[in-house]
């Protein structure tokens, strides 16, 4: 995926290592964001933003790194997640009215990731939406890497409702960036080409990789979770088997760069 002028290609669903699931290194991040054409990466890790700060620090005084957005996947009372993009502080609130509030006090924007996923999606409950569900939300995840075929196809039965879209990887180890792109226009910097991109003020696509009818989300080691009510890793070893399954994930399962498809484009 090579970079045109005066385009980025962003990121906008990362985790990193201070995720609870994400494992996701700096010096990783940077060597596939470079490797890949990826311009621009949003972090998005649950519940804090200490990494997608330390990324930042580190982003800035690294030639070639990619710019870094400071995001948070906050996970709501009900258990579903809401992300609050170009954050200056932490989300508190748990309350889906609250936390909307305080990231718009802080200036960010408000997204809705997976919508329809039946863990965590903020709508995965609501049998036919309506503009009302999606009050304070100012885009909505149209297509997520990791998500299933249908929960995505359901995804953009709310793009009538007039709030504005993006796509993302929602990346949990370096080979998973790059799974959902998007490609917009450079307009001014990148927080404005952004906010602009999410508003729907200027032609953008979406790129993911192929989904086929009836396919599932991504699974991480579906094998270990499967034998996992009968055998257990020992916690001393959860570090070094989780080291073990990133080599594995990274440059054993899919070392190729992904193959992406436009999946939606707003002219």
């Amino acid at each position: 995926m090579s970079p045109t002028p005066g385009r980025l290609i962003a990121e906008l669903h990362c985790h990193s290592v201070h995720s609870s699931d994400g494992l996701i290194t700096y010096d990783g991040l940077v060597r596939t964001a470079r490797r890949r054409g990826i311009d621009v990466v949003c972090i998005t890790d649950h519940d804090t933003i200490e990494g997608a700060r330390e990324f930042q620090a580190r982003a800035r005084t690294q030639s070639g790194a990619p710019h870094i957005v400071i995001g948070e996947e906050r996970t709501l009372e009900d258990g579903s997640h809401l992300i609050g993009l170009f954050l200056r502080a932490p989300i508190s609130a748990t309350r889906l009215s609250e936390a909307v509030a305080e990231i718009q006090q802080q200036g960010g924007m408000v997204l809705m990731p997976h919508p329809f996923r039946r863990k965590d999606g903020l709508l995965r409950a609501v049998a036919q939406p309506t503009a009302t569900d999606l009050l304070g939300i100012d885009a909505f995840e149209i297509f997520n890497a990791k998500g299933s075929f249908g929960d995505n196809e359901r995804a953009r039965s709310l793009l009538p409702m007039a709030v504005g879209v993006f796509g993302g990887s929602d990346a949990h180890y370096e080979s998973d960036m790059g799974q959902c792109v998007c490609d917009l226009p450079a307009c001014g910097g990148v927080e404005e080409s952004l906010r602009a991109m999410i508003r729907r003020e200027v032609p953008f696509a979406v790129k993911g990789i192929h989904k086929s009818p009836g396919s599932d989300e991504r699974r991480y080691a579906p094998l270990y979770y499967r034998i996992r009510p009968f055998v257990r890793v020992p916690k001393v070893l959860l570090p070094a088997a989780k080291q073990v399954y990133r080599f594995y994930r990274n440059s054993i399962r899919e070392p190729s760069p992904p193959v992406l498809e436009e999946v939606y484009r707003h002219a």
